[in-house]
């Protein structure tokens, strides 16, 4: 949170925030006060939070609320209501972007909440990245499509090229249900095809569909070290327990199980040979590879992603 907060007051022209969940507890209130000073600024402040996920807060505290009031600009992506009547419950946003136009950019797990102000096993753990280079303009064009969905408001991407800042080769991967459903499922599976001497996975939910089964077996066989990290307490019991029905088939075939001690570790990495890694949003179930509204973001860098996998390893260790 320092990192993102320190970017919100370093911005000039404009602050794109869109979240799952935004509570408006601790946390919650100092992102508040950020944007608001923001908005006081001059600065294009805009704030996207699902319909859904907003439901986290009780009522009367609820952001896009709060938010107007501080004089920000919030609006709900597909919030469900009576008349007219729109119940739908699929289709999230689950996307977590911040960007500014200091020419820095963050995604990965982090919803905003006091859940993530780490207690002696309770609370979440989970992980997210600062982008910074060419890829903010991509995460910048994700935001704005969904500004221009949730409100027919229609804004273009900030002109000017964003000149590179390191290394690494990074590219965004959108994916919802208004594109090609099965497109980041795909990549997985081609990418998880395409590995040579490891696959390392850390997800907080686990349902792969056949496909994807099929690949981390054909993994395992062909002599790669495949192993997976799931959360030995998760905050949805239902879906560790459907998880778990897969789990058998994958071991049969080599692919190791390792369950994560409390806290809930809510991260979400694929880290392929030391030198790919996919971070962002998705979860690998049916639900973020098919309904909700994803951002991911390819990263190719040995030095950086050698990293992500040392973690991995340590947490398995």
């Amino acid at each position: 949170y320092p990192p993102m907060l320190e970017a919100i007051e370093k911005a000039r022209r404009f602050v794109y925030l869109t979240t799952y969940i935004f509570e408006t507890n601790r946390a919650g209130k100092r992102f508040i006060a950020a944007l608001a000073r923001a908005a006081e600024r001059g600065v294009d402040v805009r704030v996207l939070i699902d319909g859904v996920g907003e439901y986290y807060a009780w009522p009367g505290r609820r952001a896009v609320r709060v938010l107007n009031k501080q004089g920000v600009n919030a609006a709900r992506f597909l919030p469900p209501r009576l008349i007219p009547p729109s119940l739908q419950i699929n289709l999230r946003n689950h996307r977590k972007i911040l960007v500014t136009d200091a020419g820095v950019a963050f995604t990965g797990g982090m919803n905003i909440g006091d859940r993530h102000l780490m207690k002696t096993g309770r609370g979440v753990a989970d992980m997210h990245f600062r982008f910074a280079g060419p890829v903010v303009r991509q995460i910048e064009a994700v935001f704005l499509s969904d500004w221009a969905f949730a409100t027919g408001r229609q804004t273009g991407v900030s002109r000017g090229e964003i000149a590179p800042a390191g290394n690494a080769a990074c590219r965004s991967i959108e994916n919802g249900p208004t594109r090609d459903t099965e497109r980041l499922a795909t990549l997985i599976q081609t990418a998880i095809a395409s590995a040579r001497r490891s696959v390392l996975i850390m997800t907080p939910y686990f349902l792969p569909g056949p496909a994807l089964v099929g690949a981390l077996q054909s993994a395992a066989l062909r002599g790669l070290e495949v192993k997976i990290v799931l959360p030995a307490k998760n905050n949805l019991p239902f879906v560790a327990w459907a998880s778990r029905h897969a789990l058998g088939e994958l071991m049969m075939r080599g692919v190791e199980i390792y369950y994560r001690p409390p806290p809930f570790a809510h991260t979400k990495l694929l880290v392929l040979d030391d030198d790919y890694a996919l971070v962002g949003s998705p979860n690998l179930d049916p639900r973020s590879l098919r309904l909700n509204f994803e951002l991911a973001v390819e990263i190719f860098d040995p030095k950086g992603v050698d990293g992500l996998a040392e973690h991995i390893r340590d947490t398995i260790a």
